[in-house]
Formats: C-alpha cells, structure tokens, sequence
C-alpha cells in the first residue's frame, strides 16, 4: 500500500493539464470517482439549448469500441457503475466500483470521455426520452414559474436564461452531428477527476496517466463564461395560465452573487435561515406551519462560477397565491431589516458545519467536495478551515448581505398554477 497517509489528498496534474484528486480512504468498501469538464450549456448557442445536457447525457450510449448495451452489461455484471451528464457550467462524470475494478472503471471512463462513437440509434433513443421529459415538465407548474423566471431575470443572450434542458423545438433540431462537434469542446486542461476509497493513490496516478495521458488536444481549452446580468428595474411579474391544475407555484427572485464574492458565506448562512433550516426557515415556519398558505415554502440560493438567482417558491392552493406572496415579502423585508436571532445564527452554524461532516463521512461525498475545492480553487486545508469559516459569520454580516440582495421593491415574480 502507498505511504500516502490516509486523510491525505494526492493532487496530481496529468502532462495534457487534466488534474487528478486522489485520497485514501481505508475501510470504505467501495471506491467513488466523480469528475467534471468545465464545459457546459453556458457554451452553446442559444438556438441550441438542450445541447450540452444531450452531450452529456449520450457519452455512455457507445464509446471506444463498447456498445451502451456492453457498457451496461460489463459494469453492472462486476457490480460497478458509470454515468455521465451535462449542466450549465460544466459536465460531470462518475463511476463506482470495488477496489479490484476500479481500472475497468477508469477505462470505460476514459471511452466515454475521449472516444464516444454517438451512435445513431443511440441517440433518436435519448432524444425521444428528453422529448417526453419535457412534455412532462409542460404541465409542470413548479418547471413553468421557474422558466418564467429565469427569462425575467435574465437577458435572452445568458445562459441563465433558458432551461439547460432547452425546448421541445430545440431538442428536436439537434444532430448527432452537433453532439459530435460540441463534444470537441471537452479539453483535457479543463477536467478533474476524484478518485476515493481503499486504494493505493501511486497506483491510481499510474492507471490514471495509463488511461487519459493520450488525451491530447492542441487547442487551447475555452473556459466557461458567465457575465453579470444586468440590474433588474421594478417589478416585473409574469401569470402562466395552466387549465386543470389544482396547485399554483410560484416564483420570486433577485440575482445572487458569485461563489468567490468575498460575502458568499454570510449570504450563505442567510439563505439557510431564511429557507433552508428545519421546514424551510422562517419561510417555512411562517407561510406555511403558522399560516397554512403553502404546501412547502423555501429559498434557495445558486451560487457557483456564475451569479445564479435567489429565489423563494411556495406551492399554494389558487386562492392563497396573493396571501402567499404578501406574506414573502413581508417575511423578506423583515429578516432584511432585523436579520436573525442569536438562536438562529448558531443553529445555522452548526447546521452547516455539520453538513460539511456528514457530507465527508462517504467516499462519494468526499469526491465530491474535493471537486468544489479544486473548481474553486479553495485550498488543500479548505475542510480544515471551512469550521471556523462559517463560525466567524455574524449578525452584521448577515443583515449586509440580506440588505445587498435581497429586495422587496426590484425583484421578478412567475406564478403558474390554474387560470
């Protein structure tokens, strides 16, 4: 075995610039890799949406010489596993096997990554499955407010703007040609990999540079982009009559901040007590358990290489849409100008420092922190300060990241629910 401590991150970068995290965990009984490639939906034209995500999703339906029929029958007959998907700012990968399997794993993988034949069949196949995701989410009232919400938010040029799974029309026009050609796109320099369980690490970096090292391409690796949207002015709401519905959901939201903005954690530890802790925080406990005007009530916060939304979304019974909305906004404006109890600042503090340790107590949870880290560039010690991190947040910080953005008179507002 390695003299690699276990606990011990090994950070490898590959000759193509493709780096490798590689960490011991001894008594884990099976061995996680997760991935990503910095390319995604934030990347394709906007003509094409869906793009990314069919790139993404059709990697495993054929790669190398393995058919998807043969990718399926030579993992799962091991007991391992390999996925692939696209998303808006970069795509991810993942397997799971036995120590023992782990280079059957690399190597599929690396098919599907380097070498994915894109077979025809194959992808009128997954193109008739997304078709028919999307008629489903049509009549979805919770998918239609948040589309709604994202085209206010944001200009028809960003990628925030369209639904990354992109259109009945878009998807439709899509060719395998077109999957091909943005798949080019994946660059070596723009991937990480993870790799943790019971491994040697040494032994995992020599497979690893068996396995990708030929991945070379002479192009320079075209990183994702995402602009600032431009401030939003007023108030604009937009109703999305749904005949036959029972349930109305709806939408409120603001432009959040980066996930380097220097006030991320306080905003953070914001978002977790306004509708994140317990029922969904003071959302939660207030519109819904103490006014019984939503079936859930929450805020989340999308805060990554891009500035994504905050946003607030309830699901009410139509007569209890303008009450709802009424009393989110009140709830806002007060947590704006109050900010949180001495009660709540400390069980969000332990909330999410709890959150990091139980995150951390499996190997795929593991994996998957440290390709935060990397992505975000937060430092090998980043677990061992993330504690006192969130512990430093307090009531000032807060209220000043409440108050910068969060807004009860500029906000956008989608409601799609019965006419």
């Amino acid at each position: 075995m390695s003299s690699i401590e276990p606990g011990t991150t090994l950070r490898h970068v590959l000759p193509n610039g493709m780096v490798a995290l590689i960490r011991r965990n001894p008594g884990a009984p099976t061995v996680s890799v997760r991935g990503e490639i910095r390319v995604g939906a934030a990347m394709e034209p906007v003509e094409q949406g869906g793009l990314a995500v069919f790139t993404g999703a059709a990697l495993i339906r054929g790669a190398g010489e393995r058919s998807f029929q043969q990718i399926v029958a030579e993992t799962e007959g091991r007991g391992c596993s390999v996925s692939a998907g696209g998303g808006v700012q970069a795509s991810g990968f993942a397997g799971k096997a036995l120590s023992e399997d782990l280079p059957l794993i690399l190597e599929v993988l690396a098919d599907m990554l380097i070498r994915p034949t894109f077979p025809a069949v194959e992808v009128e196949r997954l193109r008739s499955q997304f078709l028919s995701g999307l008629r489903e989410s049509e009549q979805d009232t919770g998918y239609r407010a948040s589309i709604a919400a994202q085209a206010m938010l944001y200009p028809a040029s960003h990628p925030f703007s369209q639904p990354s799974g992109g259109t009945l029309d878009s998807v439709a026009a899509i060719t395998r040609d077109d999957l091909a050609r943005f798949h080019r796109r994946y660059h070596p320099a723009l991937t990480s990999i993870a790799v943790v369980g019971d491994i040697d690490p040494l032994a995992v970096v020599a497979e690893l540079e068996r396995r990708f090292a030929g991945w070379q391409i002479t192009d320079a690796p075209e990183a994702v982009y995402i602009p600032d949207a431009p401030p939003l002015t007023g108030i604009q709401r937009r109703d999305i009559p749904m005949p036959g519905k029972v349930q109305a959901d709806l939408i409120w939201g603001v432009h959040g901040l980066r996930r380097a903005a220097p006030d991320y954690y306080a905003a953070m530890v914001a978002n977790m007590i306004l509708g994140q802790i317990g029922m969904g925080g003071r959302l939660g406990e207030q519109v819904r358990e103490e006014q019984g005007m939503a079936y859930y009530c929450y805020s989340d916060i999308e805060a990554d290489l891009g500035a994504g939304p905050w946003m607030a979304a309830a699901g009410v019974s139509p007569e209890n849409v303008e009450p709802a909305i009424e009393a989110i906004l009140e709830e806002i404006d007060l947590f704006r100008q109050d900010g949180p109890t001495d009660e709540e600042l400390d069980d969000a503090h332990a909330y999410l420092t709890g959150s990091l340790v139980i995150g951390l107590e499996t190997s795929d949870g593991i994996a998957g922190s440290l390709l935060g880290i990397e992505r975000h560039g937060l430092g090998s010690d980043y677990i061992a300060r993330y504690p006192a991190i969130i512990a430093a947040i307090d009531h000032e910080q807060v209220i000043a990241a409440a108050q910068k953005y969060l807004s009860t008179e500029v906000y956008v507002l989608a409601v799609a629910g019965p006419v």
